[in-house]
């Protein structure tokens, strides 16, 4: 599980896309998947149901407890961005 939580960390990083948007958008979720998949040898690589269950996880656990890191925005609270 260490090197899939690896694997994840940097392409979620790279992605720069919230969890919860990547798991909710099929081709993201796919895209993503077949980066981290990429950095994995084949025994090691996991179908997109445990990827996306594996991701929601360390996003839940937070960046201090070895989950994903907080992403920067532009910009504060939800919603769309200011004008």
């Amino acid at each position: 599980m260490e090197r899939l939580d690896q694997a994840i960390l940097q392409t979620y990083v790279r992605f720069d896309t919230p969890a919860d948007q990547i798991v909710a958008d099929p081709d993201l979720a796919t895209s993503f998947g077949q980066e981290v998949n990429a950095q994995l040898s084949r025994a090691q690589q996991v179908d997109q149901a445990t990827l996306n269950k594996r991701l929601l996880n360390l996003r839940r656990r937070g960046e201090e407890k070895g989950g994903l890191p907080r992403l920067r925005r532009d910009y504060h609270g939800r919603g769309s961005r200011p004008r």
